[in-house]
């Protein structure tokens, strides 16, 4: 990046809300591969879908409904929408032939989404026409009033925010299936990535009889360090910016160091923690700093964001994974925009400088606070109230458990806009508390190599994790393995199975890389 700019914060908002991967949400429900043996055991509505219009519920202010006709790609529905105290809205959609199942999907970035735009209302019909009762929020503000996280100053808001708006939602989502069908859901289930990941671990800690299965990528459990760790990040690179063009010697490096550590040169990391890249000693160094070689503030900077966050000597957040600088099939890397930008502030900048701001000193302001002079060593142990409100890191998931409720979580290795050891950290933190083979028996954990933000990448981010999930709650089939695929222009050029941590797949030695069926499943 040539340098930093500074804009406005509505221009800032602008930025994040024009570009859907800022605030991204993807659903695993649409990679089903048409699967349509999901409308079996279906109910009718018991009362017209008009009868619903204005009824009165605790918390609900507005509530309007309408029926929609059926087409030739979806199912004839009613359209419920309407507003939860204080400023929830919502949208649900009743399926005329009901499967008895609930789907709700989540929110990505700082939320407050149009329920109507293009890519949610794609999810909302995959599952529809499916059978599904749908069920979306916004999570108590919308983004079009509020810059990023200014809606945090209103404490009610934050609540929503944080978790409660996901919980009144569906449970309101319930009641009204039992007044339209005459009937309970058999079963719930949530889908999310990003904030969507962070909002179903909050559901399984702090809800746990919402959902009976939780499909969650790329959580963002650590909401409130994670936004501390964009400023250092931003920080470091401000002193010594990391250039576009150089992107892919470093992305070249890595792999030429790190490939083969997992036993394939396949142009994947396998796990990035077994990666011994040091920018030091691996970086050709120049004075100038070329495409093809950085200077030494340059690979000062790398060392400083790989060794993660730093308060007084002790690393307090893990740094940038090697891996997540590696370039897609079009040749674009993980860090351009999210880590670095030459266009204005790199997306973590945004996220992190919003943080900052308006939550990190809750209750007091922090407006006045600037990112560039934020001191770690005094200032990072300040942030206290809003961790209890956003971050999902309990590891304590017994009642989730004891309810019968089973969870996947899914996370990109080479994910340049949430820390992937996040997840894997947390999964060994419940492992702990609970026990490693009771711990497998209702929740499990899938590592994607080469997958950036929830998708893409150079790994193969396209899989179906929700249908696995589905087995596993109403069938007790634990999910062993998951098949994943890379697609390029409609055409899978790679295939890859995903194992459930901490195994990882392993090359049998022989045979197309490219090839899953040369790789097996087997513990570290």
């Amino acid at each position: 990046m040539t340098r930093y700019y500074l804009l406005a914060a509505t221009a800032i908002a602008g930025l994040l809300v024009a570009a859907p991967s800022m605030a991204q949400n993807r659903s695993r429900f649409i990679d089903q591969d048409g699967r349509d043996d999901l409308k079996s055991a279906t109910v009718s509505a018991n009362i017209s879908c008009a009868m619903l219009n204005n009824r009165l519920m605790d918390e609900v202010t507005t509530l309007s409904a309408r029926h929609v006709e059926a087409t030739d790609k979806l199912p004839g529905y009613c359209h419920v929408t309407g507003y939860i105290r204080p400023q929830i809205r919502f949208e649900l959609a009743f399926p005329d032939q009901w499967n008895r199942r609930v789907y709700m999907f989540g929110n990505g970035g700082y939320a407050g989404e149009d329920l109507a735009a293009p890519s949610r209302i794609e999810t909302r019909n995959a599952a529809l026409s499916r059978g599904f009762l749908t069920v979306q929020q916004n999570t108590g503000h919308d983004a079009q009033t509020y810059n990023l996280g200014d809606f945090a100053s209103d404490m009610a808001l934050l609540i929503d925010y944080g978790s409660r708006a996901v919980h009144v939602t569906v449970n309101t989502a319930k009641e009204l299936a039992e007044i339209y069908y005459d009937r309970h859901p058999s079963f719930s289930y949530w889908d999310g990535c990003s904030t969507g990941g962070r909002q179903g671990l909050m559901a399984a800690q702090r809800y746990p009889g919402d959902f009976d299965g939780i499909l969650a990528g790329a959580p963002v459990l650590r909401f409130s360090d994670t936004g501390l760790w964009n400023i250092w990040n931003a920080q470091a690179l401000a002193k010594a910016p990391i250039r576009k063009a150089q992107l892919p010697a470093l992305a070249k490096a890595v792999m030429e160091k790190c490939d083969a550590i997992d036993g394939a040169k396949d142009g994947l990391i396998a796990d990035p923690r077994q990666c011994t890249f040091d920018p030091v000693a691996d970086l050709k160094i120049c004075e100038t700093g070329g495409d093809d070689c950085f200077t030494k503030a340059q690979v000062e900077t790398l060392k400083t964001i790989a060794g993660g966050v730093q308060v007084n000597g002790k690393q307090v957040f893990p740094g940038v994974v090697p891996g997540t600088e590696g370039l897609d099939p079009a040749g674009v890397s993980g860090w351009e925009e999210w880590v670095i930008s030459e266009k204005g502030p790199s997306r973590q900048l945004a996220y992190g400088e919003t943080f900052v701001k308006n939550m990190a000193l809750l209750p007091a302001s922090g407006k006045q606070l600037d990112w560039k002079t934020y001191d770690f060593n005094t200032q990072f142990e300040k942030t206290g109230i809003v961790k209890g409100l956003v971050d999902a890191d309990n590891p304590d998931l017994s009642e989730f458990h004891k309810r019968g409720g089973r969870m996947i979580t899914y996370f990109g290795w080479s994910d340049p806009a949430l820390n992937p050891l996040m997840g894997v950290e947390y999964y060994e933190a419940v492992r702990k508390a609970m026990g490693e083979k009771e711990t497998e028996n209702f929740y499990r954990l899938f590592m994607v190599p080469g997958m950036f933000h929830c998708r893409m990448g150079y790994g193969t981010d396209t899989f179906d994790a929700f249908t696995p999930l589905m087995d596993w709650v109403e069938n007790g089939k634990a999910p062993e393995v998951i098949q994943a695929k890379q697609v390029i222009a409609g055409k899978t050029t790679m295939t890859r199975p995903l194992c459930p941590y901490p195994q990882s797949a392993k090359y049998s030695g022989n045979g197309d890389v490219k090839d899953g069926s040369n790789f097996a499943c087997a513990a570290p």
